[in-house]
């Protein structure tokens, strides 16, 4: 299921660096990170098994992914000031991509029942190196376990 939101992201935007999982230190302009909470006190992944219709099997499991995109823009400036509108509408633009693609394959290839968006964050700073824009949004997935 990793694997599907990966190569989701990575048919969303294929110019962009895509990781599975947390940053390296190698981390381009944009970056989309799969899996990843971004905090170490968080799970990067969150899931919930339920027996269904008092059978022993299958067992219903939902999980959480917690992902992120980010975009940084150290030489983006408007009037002079280092400008957050842009990585703003640059990380709002990356998230759209992958809302778009999640639309087209809600069911990850035939690998879970629907995976959908289900909540987002932002947070927007002004670094020493330019302004960046981080969206931290969570992938809700429904799928069935293997008997």
């Amino acid at each position: 299921m990793l694997l599907a939101l990966v190569a989701l992201a990575e048919r969303a935007w294929p110019g962009v660096q895509v990781l599975d999982g947390g940053p390296t230190t190698l981390v381009e302009q944009d970056v989309i990170e799969i899996g990843y909470s971004g905090s170490p006190e968080e799970a990067d992944v969150r899931s919930t098994m339920t027996r269904e219709q008092l059978d022993m099997h299958p067992d219903r499991e939902s999980f959480d992914v917690f992902c992120m995109v980010s975009a940084w823009r150290g030489d983006a400036h408007r009037d002079g000031k280092p400008d957050a509108r842009t990585t703003r509408e640059r990380a709002f633009e990356l998230l759209a991509g992958i809302r778009a693609e999640l639309a087209k394959d809600s069911r990850l290839g035939g690998t879970v029942m629907m995976a959908r968006m289900s909540t987002l964050d932002m947070a927007a700073d002004q670094t020493d190196g330019g302004p960046v824009c981080t969206v931290r949004f969570v992938v809700h997935v429904d799928a069935y376990s293997a008997a």
